[in-house]
């Protein structure tokens, strides 16, 4: 509730650890808030009462009918409320509701009540304070002292009974005497002052420790109040209780002045004291007494003092700090603008009036609706203050942010305001800051667009705007493909280049309406929205893809990419951001290994693919360690004689579970994951060890080619460095080929080009992969030392009846022997294929034909079997 937050935490910790009663409540009667003491008396527990009405929280007794207790309570409330004053309820008799068994009981209680009002700086109730102390047992004490004295005269009349009468009276009085002493600490231990006086001279009946520790008193008790306190101390506070007496009114006294002496001897001091005096009234009217209660509000008014005086100092610090200050004559309409005021918006001291128009002319357009919306709030009580940042025009022309604070300072009788106070200091800076930490928060610093935060709260908006209006609307997930390659390359300095131009490409493509927004990387989303058909998401998905193959010519470098791009609809595909966010990811995959360079929907099994293919990187990450992990080895056999001249090294990949796993499947999860440089250093470590052993079998170098990832190869750092572990195990370089693809030298850089001549000086020969299914270019051929040409098996199937194939295969061959290369064919399968090849003049080929990739020892068998065929056909010519 807004009123529980009025109360100091100071305040209500101090109340919940004292062992008196104290229950707060709204000017509305509604509680706030209670102290342990107060809820161990009532039996309830704070969450049972708070936020409850006080009738509510505690009922009548029905059986009372007669008594409404409520009605009396709610009364002093209202008379504390109306006055500003405490009131005092001397006794109050009400029932404490508790559930049984048998339905809800109510215990009888008696209280003694003061309800204190607290007041704000306007002088209005903020909160009540109930302060009751339960008086049950002094009313019991009372009605056994009247019962016993009755008692008393019956059993003097009974002659026979009189043993008992005396062990009755006896037990009586001890029931008397403990509960007197239990009366007597709770009124000792009372935070308030309380006395009980007697008669016209006021004689001190009850007086508790805190009425002794704040006069200074020990021991008063049968003592006139004359007597007890000093002429100075008893000062206008003796007049006050004879004529409280005399008229059987009750007196309240707010921070009334008083003089005490703490302890004999010492100087008087000045105190202020909130309190009540409450005749005591006997059956026929008469007063007999004067009830005292009250409580020391010294500290309270010396802090309001203080903060007068630092609200003194702070409009001091204001005038010098630079703010403008404004006072509001409300009813003349006429407001004071301080120099300072009228400077910051570039005028002197004349040129602006001192009407409220004037400020309103001044507010930007876009702020004046709102700006006095919120004064009006506080105008009508509804804030306590108004405080708002706004634009204001200056002389010339120029809009600042300017941030105005102000208080109503006074109101008439009905409440109606009169004045209002007020700063305003000049934050242009500060919203220019925030202006610039937005802008860093929301969007990407390196292409200008919308970043993944940003994207996030656009995808949101769209998705509520399609389902309010039944419209459709796509997220199209796009990546670059091959950026990798390009960043590491040609420099990351080349890469943020290529970023900024291809985020560009992607804005020309989609109406002013869309958004283009970067996740991070070379990832890029469009959120395409208010779509009536679907022709226009492929419209943009293939200007998109067409404006990615465009070359990207940056500086002096020119790189070649493409993208491929996952397309997801709402409502067909997906109800909220997250699952329209996973479902264009997982269709952009699928473009991506479906060969890039193109689009494709989500589909409901793409999510199954999703799972699948995330459980299987989680298993290949123990693949190795597992055992699970081997390699095989295919023949390259030389096509002139047939005979196996060296051999491929491929990784495979037997699943506990699925069984062998293809390797277009894991080979593509170990590049994402980076798995690819354990994995692929140690297919290199196989090889190498194979290389050695079948070397010393044929009694010569054997060639093995393995394969190198652009992943490794684009590595900033090897943790096998190839050509140093040859040497190192004593290899020549001729045992290994690294075999790369087009992509890796399409973008080359001088990474990759002192990489190739690594390998050079160190004899490892280099094959370049899958020829003629990407960017081929005779530059790259001239200008990097590669060995072999491997013709791709897409060239090979169908040579013997695509006369397209066949050209294409025979101009590699006479191309690659021009420029000095040896060419392995892969994916032979039959001996017409072999035969148009080798007639063709290819130097290798690879395939089904021959063999497929086997385990180590069945391809050593194949060795062993050939070199022993070799022996034979020498002996037979030897005769």
């Amino acid at each position: 509730m807004n009123r529980q937050r009025d109360v100091e935490p100071d305040y209500k910790a101090a109340l919940r650890a004292s062992p008196n009663l104290y229950l707060l409540m709204s000017p509305e009667l509604i509680i706030i808030d209670a102290n342990d003491a107060y809820l161990q008396s009532v039996g309830r527990t704070l969450e049972e009462i708070r936020g409850k009405h006080l009738a509510m929280a505690f009922p009548n007794n029905p059986a009372l009918s007669d008594h409404d207790s409520m009605k009396t309570m709610c009364a002093s409330l209202k008379r504390a409320m109306d006055t500003g004053k405490p009131d005092f309820i001397p006794m109050i008799r009400y029932g404490v509701a508790r559930n049984t068994a048998d339905g809800q009981v109510f215990d009888d209680r008696y209280w003694s009540a003061v309800h204190t009002p607290v007041l704000d700086e306007n002088g209005k109730v903020k909160f009540l304070i109930q302060n009751p102390i339960d008086i049950t047992e002094m009313f019991r004490l009372r009605r056994a002292l009247e019962e016993a004295e009755t008692g008393s005269d019956t059993l003097m009349h009974a002659r026979s009974n009189v043993f008992r009468h005396s062990q009755l009276l006896a037990s009586t009085n001890r029931n008397l005497d403990a509960e007197l002493t239990m009366l007597r600490q709770l009124f000792d231990h009372a935070p308030a002052f309380i006395a009980v006086l007697r008669g016209p001279e006021h004689v001190f009946e009850l007086a508790n420790a805190a009425y002794h520790q704040l006069f200074g008193k020990a021991d008063v008790t049968g003592k006139p109040v004359r007597k007890v306190l000093t002429e100075t101390e008893a000062r206008g506070y003796v007049d006050l209780l004879d004529s409280v007496y005399a008229s059987g009114t009750e007196y309240v006294g707010h921070e009334a002045r008083v003089m005490v002496q703490a302890e004999e001897g010492a100087p008087l001091e000045e105190v202020f004291v909130d309190f009540i005096f409450q005749p005591i009234l006997e059956d026929d009217g008469s007063v007999s007494g004067i009830f005292v209660q009250g409580q020391d509000v010294t500290q309270a008014r010396r802090a309001r003092e203080e903060l007068r005086a630092s609200n003194e100092r702070l409009r001091l610090a204001l005038e010098g700090s630079g703010d403008g200050v404004w006072d509001w004559s409300i009813v003349k309409n006429e407001v004071s603008y301080s120099t300072r005021w009228k400077e910051m918006l570039g005028y002197s001291e004349q040129e602006i009036s001192n009407s409220f128009d004037e400020w309103e002319r001044r507010v930007h357009p876009d702020d004046l609706e709102p700006t006095t919306y919120v004064l009006q709030s506080c105008l009508d009580g509804k804030e306590s203050s108004f405080i708002r940042e706004f634009r204001m025009q200056c002389k010339d022309g120029s809009w600042k942010w300017m941030l105005a604070r102000a208080v109503v300072v006074a109101r008439n009788l009905e409440g109606a305001p009169l004045r209002m106070t007020g700063t305003m200091t000049d934050i242009s800076e500060k919203r220019q800051s925030e202006e610039r930490i937005w802008r860093h928060a929301n969007f990407d610093a390196l292409t200008g667009l919308p970043n993944r935060r940003l994207f996030r709260d656009r995808l949101e908006h769209e998705v509520k705007k399609a389902h309010r209006n039944g419209r459709q609307m796509a997220l199209l997930f796009i990546d670059l493909d091959r950026f990798k390659e390009v960043n590491d390359l040609l420099g990351h300095d080349i890469g943020d280049l290529l970023l900024t131009q291809a985020a560009r490409r992607l804005g020309d493509c989609v109406r002013h309406s869309d958004t283009v927004a970067r996740l991070g990387g070379d990832e890029f989303t469009v959120i395409l929205g208010e779509l009536d058909t679907m022709v226009h998401v492929e419209d943009i998905a293939q200007k998109i893809l067409d404006a990615l193959t465009e070359p990207f010519r940056l500086g002096k470098e020119v790189a070649y990419l493409s993208g491929s791009i996952g397309i997801t609809m709402y409502p067909a595909d997906a109800s909220t951001p997250e699952e329209l966010v996973r479902n264009a990811d997982q269709a952009m995959y699928v473009a991506k290994h479906a060969g890039r360079n193109q689009f494709s929907y989500f589909t409901r099994s793409m999510q199954e693919e999703a799972h699948h293919r995330l459980r299987l990187s989680g298993d290949l990450r123990h693949a190795l360690n597992a055992g699970q992990l081997n390699v095989h080895y295919q023949p390259v056999v030389e096509l002139a004689t047939g005979r196996i001249a060296k051999a491929e090294a491929l990784l495979r990949w037997h699943h506990p579970g699925l069984g062998p796993v293809d390797p277009s499947r894991f080979i593509p999860l170990a590049e994402e994951s980076g798995m690819i440089h354990d994995i692929g250093n140690w297919v290199f470590t196989q090889a190498a060890a194979c290389s050695e052993r079948w070397s010393e079998i044929l009694g010569a170098p054997f060639q093995i080619g393995v394969n190198k990832s652009p992943v490794q190869f684009l590595s900033q750092s090897e943790d096998i460095n190839w050509a140093s572990y040859l040497r190192h195990v004593g290899l020549s370089g001729q045992s290994i080929a690294v075999e790369i693809t087009e992509g890796l030298l399409l973008n080359a850089s001088q990474v990759v080009a002192d990489k190739l001549l690594e390998y050079r000086d160190a004899g490892i020969q280099v094959a370049l992969d899958d020829f003629g299914t990407g960017y081929s270019s005779m530059a790259y051929l001239k200008k990097f030392d590669i060995d072999y040409l491997k013709i791709d098996q897409s060239f090979v199937r169908d040579i013997t009846t695509n006369e397209g194939d066949r050209a294409i295969a025979e101009s590699i061959i006479m191309m690659a022997h021009r420029l000095g290369l040896k060419v392995i064919a892969e994916g032979i399968e039959t001996p017409e294929q072999r035969d148009l090849l080798t007639a063709a003049g290819c130097d290798f080929g690879q395939g089904f034909l021959f063999a497929r990739p086997a385990p180590a020892e069945w391809f050593e068998r194949m060795l062993q079997e050939q070199q022993r065929n070799d022996v034979a056909v020498s002996r037979r010519s030897m005769h």
